[in-house]
C-alpha cells in the first residue's frame, strides 16, 4: 500500500476515533445510587421529635394491579375528543370509574429509556438511545424490584425489552420482539392470548402487558392510518375483558403509553405529540386533580412509579424523582395520604443538597408537624398539595443536576478533530501549496513529553474525575490504555502537521469556489443556533440553487448552461416539496401526503412505475454494466414494485402477502450486480441505487430518478468549472439536499424504522442497523459514489476525496465545540444532541463507504 493511501486511511480512522472519544465524554453512562429502598431505611420514623409509624401510616390500597403499556399511545388518541376511539374506556370515564392525566415524557422518546423512567421514577440519560437496540439488565432500584422484595409475584407479556431489563423477576412471562415493525397483529395477539389463563389464576399480584401493534402501525402507515382506530378498539376490548373479570375495590388497571407518536408516525424527538402521553387509572375513587391544584397539574411520566408504590404499599425507588398523583389517593384516609406525600417529597429532598433551599418543602414539613400535633384536619388536603408541589419543584431542579459530562475527554476529542481538520486542509493541493520536509525528531519527542506532562497535570487538577485519569470509578488498565491511544493520536497528528506546514496560500478561484468555501464555513458556524439546526434543509436548498446560479454566469456556453441549470433548479424546487421536513413546516401539505391518500393510490402506483423505469433508463445510459448486470438491475426494480404491491401500496392485480419473497429476489439481484462487476464505480452506483430504492417509502421511488436527473444536468458544469477539492464540496452539498428532500431531518422522529425491516422475517440487529443506515443516508452516499465515478471517467489518477472528508470533519469539529459550549442549554437534549448523533453516524457510515468505493 502506498504511503499516501496509508495516511488517507489514518485520517479517516482517527476521525472516527475522535467521534467516539467526544461522545464518551458527552454521553457517559450515568452513575446512580445503587442502594435499594427498604422498610428499615426509607421511611421517616420521626419528625422533629414526633413518632411516626410507617406500618400504620403507609398501608397498601390495592392487592392486585394490571399495568397496560400501549407503545406509542399519544395523549390525543384517547384524551379529549378522541376518547370515543375506545368506547368502553369512555364509558368508564363517564361513570366515574376511571380518570386520566396528561403526562409529559422526557426526551429521548424511545422505548428503552421510557421503560426505565416508568419503573425507576428517574430520568435516564440520552446515551440510552444508543443502548435501545440492546437492553442490558437494570441494576438500579425500581418498582419491579420493590414488588419482588415485598412478596408480590408478577407476570409479564409483551415487548421483550422488559425481560432483558428484569431477568428472573417474573413468575410467568413471554416476550415479543419490539423491532419487527411490519407485524401489526400477531405481536399483540401473542400478548392477549394469555389473558384468559392469567385472569383465572390467583397467584400473582402484578400483571404487566406491553402492546406493540400501535407503534408498528405508526412507523409503517402513520398516525392517520385507518388501522389506528381499529387497533385502539382492539386495546379497548382488552381493557373490557380485564375489567369484567378483575374489577374490585382493591384492584386497579393502569393504561399508559411509553411515548407518543409524531405526525409522521415515528418517535424519538421532543414534539408535543411525542412527549404527551396519557396516564389512565381504572379504579374506585380515582379523581382528576381539582382546579385548585393547577400550579402543578402538568404531570410527568415518572410520576407513575411513586404512585404505583404508594398504591401497592411498597417503598418508593431510591432514585425516584416523580411526584405522587394525589387524585389517585382520593379515597385514602387523610393521615395515609399526608404520610405518603411526605415520604415522596422527603425521598426527592434527600437526593440533592440544593433541595435544602426549597421553601415550599420546609413550609409543608412545618405545617405537617402542626397537623400531627393539633390534628388540624381542615388543612390536610392543603398540606398534601403543598408536599406534591414542593416535590415537583425539587424534582425539576434535580433533573437539571443529573447531567454529567467528562469535559476533559470532550476537549481531547475537540483538539484531535481540529488537528485532523488542519491535516486534511493541508492535503488539499488546490487550496494550498506545500512541500514535505524531514521531521525534526527532537521536536516530536518534546511534544510527546510535554503532552504527557500536561495530561498528568490536568488529571491532578480536576481531581481525577475524567475517565482517562486513573481513579476508582473505572479500571486503571482502561484509563492507561485510553490515555496512551489519545497521546499517540495527538503526537502523530502534530508530526503530520509539521511535515505539511511549509505552505503558502494560493489565490482563490472562481466565484462558485469562493461561495462553496465560505458557505461551508458559515454553515458550520450556523449550527450553533437551534433554529438553523431544526431548519437545516433550507441552508442546503439555498446552497445548491445559488451554486447553479453562479455557474450560469461562469459558464463559457451561456445558452446551454441556462437551459440545463435552470432545469436543475426546477427539479430541486419540485423535489423539495415532495416531503416536508424540519420543524416549522412539517405539518404543511406535501406531495407525499397527497400520494399516500387512499383515494390517490393509482397515482402512487403510476409515479412508482415511472420512477423505476426512469432509474433503469438512467443507469443504462450513464453506467458501464455487463449484460447480466443489466438483467439483474431490471429484475431488482421489478421485484421492488412487486414487493410494494404485495404489501398493498399499489393498485395492481397482485396477490397480497408479506413481500418477503419479492424483497429476497431484489436483494439477490443486488448481489448478482456486485459479483459480475465490470467497472467498480458503475457497479457501486447501480447496487446502491436499486438497494435504496427498495428500502425507501413507495412515494420516494420516483424521487430517486429525479435526483439522478438533477445530477445529469449539473454534473458537466461541476467538472468544467470546479477544482477537485471544490467538486467534492459541491457533491457533498447536493447529497445533503437529497437527504432532506427524502424527508429526513435532525430529529430522531424522522428516522424511518420500517426501512430497516424490508425483507426480514425476524429481527437481526446488524441487518436492521445496516438497512436503516442505507435508507437514511442514501442521498449523501449516492452523491459520494457519483463523484468517485465522475473522477474516474475524467482522470487516470487516484480519486481526490479530501474535500468530502474536509466537509465531514469541519462540521464535526465545530459541532463538538458548539455542543460543549451549549451543554447546559435548554435545547441541548432535544436539538443539539440528536444532531450530534446524526452527524456522527453519518460520518462513520460515509467514510466506510468511501473506503470501500475508492
Amino acid at each position: 500500500m502506498k504511503l499516501k493511501n496509508l495516511w488517507f486511511l489514518y485520517i479517516i480512522f482517527s476521525h472516527v476515533a475522535a467521534i467516539f472519544i467526544f461522545l464518551a465524554g458527552f454521553l457517559p453512562v450515568r452513575t446512580r445510587n445503587q442502594t435499594f429502598a427498604s422498610w428499615v431505611d426509607s421511611f421517616p420514623k420521626e419528625l422533629n421529635g414526633l413518632v411516626l409509624n410507617p406500618e400504620q401510616l403507609y398501608t397498601p390500597k390495592l392487592t392486585q394491579l394490571v399495568l397496560i403499556v400501549i407503545d406509542a399511545l399519544r395523549a390525543d388518541f384517547i384524551i379529549g375528543e378522541n376518547l370515543d376511539s375506545m368506547p368502553f374506556l369512555s364509558k368508564l370515564h363517564h361513570n366515574g370509574q376511571a380518570c386520566s392525566y396528561l403526562a409529559h415524557a422526557h426526551t429521548p422518546t424511545v422505548t428503552l429509556p421510557r421503560i426505565k423512567a416508568l419503573v425507576t421514577g428517574s430520568v435516564p440519560g440520552f446515551a440510552d438511545v444508543i443502548f435501545n437496540l440492546g437492553s442490558p439488565q437494570l441494576d438500579e432500584d425500581n418498582i419491579l424490584s420493590q414488588f419482588a422484595a415485598n412478596s408480590h409475584k408478577m407476570v409479564f407479556y409483551g415487548d421483550d425489552t422488559w425481560l432483558k431489563l428484569f431477568p428472573g423477576k417474573f413468575l410467568r412471562s413471554e416476550g415479543t420482539t419490539s423491532f419487527f415493525v411490519n407485524d401489526f397483529k400477531e405481536v399483540d395477539e401473542n400478548v392477549t392470548r394469555h389473558l384468559d389463563f392469567e385472569l383465572s389464576q390467583m397467584d400473582w399480584s402484578v400483571m404487566i402487558l406491553h402492546y406493540l401493534g400501535l407503534d408498528h402501525i405508526g412507523h409503517v402507515r402513520g398516525p392517520r392510518s385507518p388501522l389506528i382506530p381499529q387497533k385502539l378498539k382492539e386495546m379497548d376490548e382488552v381493557i373490557r375483558k380485564i375489567h369484567q373479570q378483575f374489577s374490585t375495590n382493591d384492584t386497579a388497571i393502569i393504561i399508559c403509553g411509553d411515548h407518543g407518536m409524531s405526525d409522521s408516525g415515528s418517535h424519538g424527538g421532543s414534539s408535543k405529540s411525542e412527549v404527551e402521553i396519557p396516564l389512565t387509572f381504572v379504579m374506585e375513587g380515582c379523581q382528576p386533580d381539582p382546579e385548585s391544584d393547577s400550579d402543578f397539574s402538568n404531570h410527568l411520566q415518572i410520576d407513575l412509579a411513586p404512585t404505583m408504590a404508594v398504591l401497592m404499599g411498597v417503598p418508593i425507588p431510591t432514585n425516584n424523582l416523580g411526584s405522587l398523583l394525589l387524585g389517585v389517593t382520593h379515597d385514602f384516609e387523610l393521615k395515609h395520604k399526608l404520610y405518603a406525600a411526605y415520604v415522596n417529597a422527603q425521598n426527592i429532598f434527600l437526593q440533592s443538597e440544593r433541595n435544602n433551599e426549597n421553601v415550599e418543602f420546609q413550609r409543608a414539613v412545618k405545617l405537617y408537624q402542626d397537623w400531627l400535633t393539633n390534628d388540624a384536619s381542615g388543612k390536610g388536603d392543603y398540606i398534601a398539595n403543598l408536599f406534591v408541589k414542593a416535590a415537583a419543584e425539587m424534582s425539576s431542579l434535580s433533573i437539571k443536576n443529573l447531567v454529567e459530562f467528562d469535559l476533559y475527554l470532550m476537549i481531547v476529542g475537540i483538539v484531535i478533530s481540529f488537528q485532523l481538520l488542519l491535516i486534511t486542509v493541508l492535503e488539499c493541493h488546490r487550496f494550498t501549496d506545500w512541500s514535505t520536509i524531514r521531521p525534526v525528531y527532537s521536536l516530536i519527542i518534546g511534544i510527546s513529553l510535554f503532552s504527557i506532562f500536561l495530561h498528568v497535570l490536568t488529571c491532578v487538577s480536576i481531581d481525577n474525575e475524567s475517565s482517562i485519569c486513573i481513579n476508582g470509578r473505572v479500571p486503571a488498565i482502561y484509563c492507561l490504555g485510553l490515555s496512551i491511544c489519545i497521546l499517540c493520536f495527538f503526537v502523530i497528528n502534530c508530526q503530520l502537521i509539521w511535515n505539511r506546514s511549509w505552505f503558502r496560500f494560493k489565490k482563490l478561484g472562481c466565484s462558485p469556489e469562493v461561495f462553496l468555501l465560505l458557505g461551508s464555513l458559515l454553515h458550520a458556524f450556523s449550527l450553533g443556533a437551534s433554529s438553523f439546526v431544526e431548519e437545516e434543509h433550507q441552508t442546503y436548498y439555498y446552497f445548491v440553487n445559488t451554486l447553479a446560479l453562479l455557474m450560469i454566469f461562469g459558464s463559457k456556453r451561456r445558452k446551454e448552461s441556462i437551459l440545463s441549470l435552470i432545469g436543475f433548479m426546477g427539479l430541486v424546487r419540485i423535489a423539495r416539496c415532495w416531503n416536508q421536513t424540519g420543524d416549522k413546516w412539517i405539518n404543511e401539505p406535501d406531495v407525499k401526503e397527497w400520494l399516500n391518500t387512499p383515494g390517490n393510490q393509482p397515482y402512487l402506483t403510476v409515479s412508482s412505475v415511472i420512477g423505476a423505469m426512469g432509474i433503469l433508463h438512467w443507469i443504462l445510459r450513464n453506467l458501464k454494466l455487463r449484460t447480466l448486470q443489466v438483467m439483474a438491475t431490471f429484475a431488482s426494480l421489478v421485484a421492488n414494485l412487486a414487493h410494494r404491491s404485495a404489501l398493498g401500496f399499489f393498485s395492481l392485480c397482485y396477490p397480497q402477502s408479506t413481500g418477503l419473497v419479492e424483497a429476497s429476489v431484489a436483494y439477490l439481484s443486488v448481489i448478482v450486480i456486485g459479483v459480475f462487476s465490470r467497472e467498480r464505480s458503475s457497479t457501486m452506483i447501480t447496487m446502491w441505487t436499486v438497494l435504496t430504492s427498495l428500502l425507501k417509502r413507495p412515494h420516494n421511488l420516483i424521487l430517486t430518478w429525479i435526483h439522478l436527473l438533477q445530477y445529469s444536468l449539473i454534473s458537466p458544469h461541476l467538472t468544467a468549472q470546479l477544482n477537485p477539492f471544490y467538486n467534492n464540496l459541491a457533491h457533498y452539498c447536493i447529497g445533503m439536499a437529497w437527504y432532506f428532500q427524502e424527508g429526513n431531518g435532525n430529529n430522531l422522529a424522522r428516522i424511518d424504522l420500517a426501512s430497516g425491516y424490508v425483507g426480514l422475517s425476524s429481527y437481526n440487529v446488524f441487518a436492521v442497523g445496516f438497512l436503516l443506515s442505507c435508507a437514511t443516508f442514501s442521498g449523501p452516499v449516492l452523491a459520494l459514489l457519483l463523484d468517485i465515478h465522475r473522477q474516474k471517467l475524467h482522470s487516470k489518477d487516484n480519486t481526490q476525496m479530501y474535500g468530502f472528508i474536509y466537509s465531514r470533519m469541519l462540521i464535526m469539529a465545530f459541532l463538538f465545540v458548539i455542543v460543549t459550549s451549549l451543554r447546559y442549554h435548554l435545547f441541548v437534549w432535544t436539538v443539539f444532541s440528536p444532531k450530534l448523533l446524526y452527524e456522527g453516524t453519518m460520518s462513520i457510515f460515509l467514510l466506510v463507504i468511501l473506503i470501500l468505493a475508492r
